[in-house]
């Protein structure tokens, strides 16, 4: 049991408080220890939110706990890291230990150094007679101090993330992959990857734990990877390439190589120029905030700049099919020509060719772009064709040159695809990728730019890359997200474009910050996929508007606000002169949902003046313009579109599917209904009907 706490300090910070406290600690043998809280307010605190909610609310937060390196107290961090104004944006408790018992009477060696005993605990349990009673940090940092946290602070227990720095690094890793699925994020500074290896942990290891070398393996990151069976775990990693301790005693490149050998997902980014300092952890403070915040609060607002490994998501049992490289008959949905039902069809898919992967099919969804196309709405709209974008499958084979995937792996199709190179994929925040586009929007595969369909020896166009209304397809590698496979098949084929792109519009495109206002126009898939993230964003009001009463009892489900049908407005009286009318001046954010053009006007003259946003996602059909009278714009409004809701998709889908595994983001929800593939035209009479969500097809 810890002892009462004493509180040394308090002192105000961005919209937050810091506070530093002492107890007796029972784990390390009754010492007096100190740690310090980062807690922001619980709720934002500016005038207009204060206006619109008096009252204090009680708000629980995820937990982030620090992990300081060698020769630090609880006080580094907070003076010199710079996280506070960042952890107040995301909501971030953050909770700063000691790194090691101190006072008299705890033991240490003769002469006294830097790398061991008071200073450097290196988070692990002493088993040796001089240090067993007080050197326990790894029983203070995952037991003793969560249970202090839990009944001091505002915090969600459930939510926790760990991350540190050198030794801390070395921790945070380590006290990870020793309690598998307790901390939902964790990352490191120049941590001792391997202190097996690395004279830090071979002076340290023998005086704390005994000439077992076995056991210094259960604080070794490396060691831990080798034999780690828990949920899926993401590891961030930021080293200096000046840091003067990098090759002797961190040994990234051991923690490269086990996580390349095991498929763990690892962004390790070697900083050029860095050294090992907190002007190095200041530097990328925020981004890992960011990383942590990504995964606790199921708002997924922080991207990888890299792919992982080609291992990540394989189990490598990936054996070639017998019909690798072969032509493969099998059933589709073509649509032959406009505004006809789909017919279907047997069709041959030929082998992929060098860059492209060939996929087997395991679940598509309708999406109103299919039926936009179909009906002879899309500019680009080729027939015949192969319509279909949300899907998900199974690599069946590989060209050549592609090493990212295997058969066997699982994959998301996305339209909007991701190379790493071009210049829209290297900037951050935009989606654009040139690689492909190209072909993609001509129908065929960039390899030869013909496509890999025929029917009766006639070639059937490729759609947005995908073609998923088909049992077989060939898609460019960069057209593929790899994904874990203990995700269900069945309900990821959502994420390939609608409500991905709804919940992206909110957090990447617009930017929702916590406290707006918001109104959404359409309450389909897309629609509601908005109100989520608004709700998950901590919007004060979201207005739902649709015609139909049955959508706007779903988003009130949803969490919308306050709800608004057009057909129930006095005659002559606008949907946005409503909006205006209600908030004083419009919405901070507004979202068009719908693909028409009127309603796109509409939300852009119910954003606020001098700040409103308002985001086109619905596609309009060929030949349609939007307009609106310029002053709107003059008057502070800005007007954006969004593809994609702004995903990078295969760096980020896969994150997706890690929060909908974790309970953090709706799909089964969206899913109305789930029919046979043979059933394809029926289902888009219930998509026209108004009738659905989502209709997910299997083969």
């Amino acid at each position: 049991m810890a002892g009462p706490l004493k509180e040394l300090s308090a002192v105000r910070c961005f919209e937050g408080m810091l506070r530093r406290y002492e107890h007796e600690s029972s784990t390390l043998g009754g010492l007096a220890m100190t740690f310090a809280v980062y807690i922001p307010d619980a709720q934002a605190q500016d005038a207009e939110s204060a206006a619109k909610k008096p009252r204090m609310e009680t708000k629980k937060f995820p937990a982030v706990f620090w992990l300081s390196g060698l020769t630090c107290t609880d006080e580094n961090f907070a003076q010199k890291a710079g996280a506070f104004e960042t952890a107040c944006a995301l909501r971030l408790v953050l909770v700063l230990p000691d790194t090691s018992p101190r006072g008299e009477g705890v033991p240490d060696e003769e002469p006294k150094t830097y790398d061991f005993g008071q200073g450097a605990g290196f988070y692990l349990n002493a088993t040796t007679d001089k240090y067993r009673k007080h050197y326990n940090m790894l029983d203070y940092i995952t037991k003793e101090l969560p249970a202090i946290s839990k009944d001091l602070l505002p915090i969600d227990p459930t939510k926790a993330g760990i991350f540190g720095h050198s030794m801390g690094g070395h921790g945070a890793l380590t006290i990870a992959l020793k309690n598998p699925g307790t901390y939902k994020s964790v990352s490191a500074f120049a941590p001792i990857c391997n202190p097996t290896d690395a004279p830090w942990g071979k002076k340290a290891f023998p005086l704390y734990l005994g000439d077992d070398e076995v056991a210094w393996k259960e604080h070794d990151t490396v060691e831990l990877l080798k034999k780690y069976e828990g949920p899926p775990v993401r590891l961030l990693v930021d080293q200096g390439t000046s840091d003067n301790f990098l090759k002797e005693q961190l040994k990234p490149e051991a923690l490269k190589a086990v996580c390349e050998e095991k498929g763990v997902v690892l962004n390790l980014r070697m900083r050029e120029g860095h050294d090992h300092s907190y002007f190095f952890i200041s530097t990328y403070i925020k981004d890992h905030l960011q990383f942590h915040a990504s995964q606790l609060t199921g708002m997924l607002r922080w991207c990888p700049d890299s792919l992982p490994s080609a291992s990540a998501y394989s189990d490598g049992s990936g054996k070639a099919n017998d019909t690798a490289g072969k032509e493969i008959t099998c059933l589709a949905a073509v649509a032959f020509e406009p505004k006809k039902p789909l017919a279907l069809v047997n069709v041959q898919v030929g082998p992929p060719q060098k860059g492209e992967v060939r996929i087997k099919h395991v679940a598509v969804a309708l999406c109103h772009t299919d039926a936009y196309t179909l009906e002879g709405s899309d500019p680009e709209g080729l027939f015949p064709c192969i319509l279909g974008h949300e899907a998900s499958g199974i690599v069946e084979s590989v060209g050549e040159g592609v090493t990212e995937f295997q058969p066997g792996d699982h994959v998301v199709p996305c339209y909007q695809a991701y190379c790493g190179d071009c210049k829209f994929c290297k900037r951050p925040d935009i989606n654009l990728c040139t690689s492909v586009r190209n072909f993609t929007g001509k129908g065929v595969m960039a390899g030869d730019g013909k496509p890999r369909f025929t029917y009766e020896g006639k070639p059937i166009y490729h759609f947005m890359g995908t073609s998923s209304f088909s049992e077989y397809s060939v898609l460019h590698a960069e057209s593929l997200a790899k994904v874990r496979k203990d995700a269900p098949l069945d309900k990821l084929c959502l994420l390939g474009c609608g409500i991905a792109t709804g919940w992206g519009a909110v957090w990447n495109t617009a930017q929702v910050k916590r406290g707006s206002t918001a109104a959404v126009f359409g309450l389909g898939a897309v629609g509601l996929s908005v109100v989520e993230a608004l709700v998950k964003t901590g919007c004060s009001k979201i207005i739902a508007i649709d015609l139909l009463p049955d959508k706007l009892e779903l988003a009130k489900k949803w969490g919308a606000t306050d709800t608004l049908n057009p057909k129930d407005l006095p005659a002559g009286k606008t949907t946005q002169a409503q909006i205006v009318e209600d908030t004083g001046f419009g919405v901070d954010f507004s979202f068009d949902c719908t693909g028409n053009v009127d309603v796109m006007r509409s939300a852009l003259e119910c954003a606020h003046r001098g700040w409103g946003t308002s985001v086109v996602i619905g596609v309009a059909a060929a030949g349609k313009e939007i307009s609106s009278r310029p002053f709107q714009l003059v008057t502070g409004r800005k007007w954006m579109g969004t593809a994609f809701g702004g995903w990078k998709s295969r760096p980020q889908v896969p994150m997706l599917v890690d929060l909908y595994m974790d309970g953090e983001l709706k799909i089964d929800e969206y899913i109305t209904h789930t029919m046979k593939f043979s059933q394809i035209n029926e289902a888009f009479d219930l998509l026209h009907k108004g009738e659905c969500l989502r209709v997910v097809l299997t083969f």
